[in-house]
């Protein structure tokens, strides 16, 4: 608790200076914000006509705004049973609590409503937008003390209860790792929700999950959502194909998120798992 309310003012105030909160809508319509000049066409709205451009070019221009929208920030949560993983600072739980907390309250102290879901097998629970720092921690600390018991991660359940739910345009947060049990990044509806909302995906990963320990011998491992061992070994050649096959899950991963299209980010376990996000904000601006 201590460390995610250091989080809520840090965060809000490199967030403040990044200038995160001054957002456009990506739709045309009436506003203030402008977008560019157009020559007028028939069927043209005659109160958009700006005089001072057509006086210069001798013929009638339009001026286009950004239209005025609210918007919301929904923060979605995975966790399943494989977050409990942690081998360096945080767990992949700890680091994702971390980052919904640091955007939730970061939204909120931004003057946008801010909603925030849980997820595994299935939605697990789900508070709409609000404005309140309480509404924030209460989802906090009601996800935290969520047990689930599945076997398994899908993210489809999630893409549809948010295709109903969410009426507003919204910046949706996905935190997870993605190791998931069906195949929502290739699927339609998932593209038809980044249409219509901004997607941003954040991946955490721990050191334990992208490189094998030191030493010889063998090392046993247990799948901590399906209870599934297996015994790896620690030979070069094993280090090799083992290195390669993350590097590639990794690359198919940021392809997939491309093709979606949403925003994505990795988050290592150690160290800050605020300050990878944050870089992430800088880049859109």
């Amino acid at each position: 608790m201590r460390e995610l309310r250091y989080i809520e003012v840090a965060t809000t105030r490199k967030i403040r200076n990044q200038r995160v909160g001054t957002y456009q809508s990506p739709l045309r319509g009436p506003g203030f914000d402008f977008d560019e000049h157009q020559p007028y066409r028939p069927g043209d709205d005659v109160r958009r006509i700006d005089w001072n451009v057509t006086a210069r070019m001798g013929a009638p221009f339009v001026r286009h705004t950004h239209a005025e929208r609210e918007m919301n920030v929904m923060v979605v949560m995975d966790v399943s049973r494989s977050m409990a993983l942690g081998s360096r600072e945080h767990s992949k739980r700890e680091a994702l609590t971390y980052i919904s907390g640091s955007i939730l309250f970061s939204a909120i102290s931004d003057q946008i409503n801010a909603g925030f879901m849980a997820f595994s097998d299935r939605v697990l629970m789900s508070t709409p937008p609000r404005r309140t720092r309480a509404s924030a921690w209460t989802a906090l600390e009601e996800a935290w003390a969520l047990k689930p018991s599945s076997s398994k991660t899908l993210l489809m359940p999630v893409v549809r209860h948010l295709a109903i739910t969410l009426k507003r345009m919204s910046v949706i947060f996905i935190v997870s790792d993605f190791v998931l049990a069906d195949r929502a990044l290739e699927s339609g509806e998932l593209a038809q929700l980044a249409a219509k909302h901004d997607l941003i995906a954040v991946v955490p990963q721990d050191r334990a999950e992208t490189e094998l320990p030191a030493g010889g011998g063998y090392v046993h491992l247990r799948d901590a959502e399906s209870g599934r061992r297996v015994s790896v070994g620690l030979g070069r050649q094993a280090r090799a194909g083992y290195a390669a096959a993350i590097a590639n899950r990794r690359e198919e991963l940021a392809r997939a998120f491309y093709r979606v299209p949403m925003d994505h980010v990795f988050v290592p376990t150690e160290g800050s798992p605020v300050l990878p996000v944050l870089s992430l904000f800088a880049r859109r601006k």
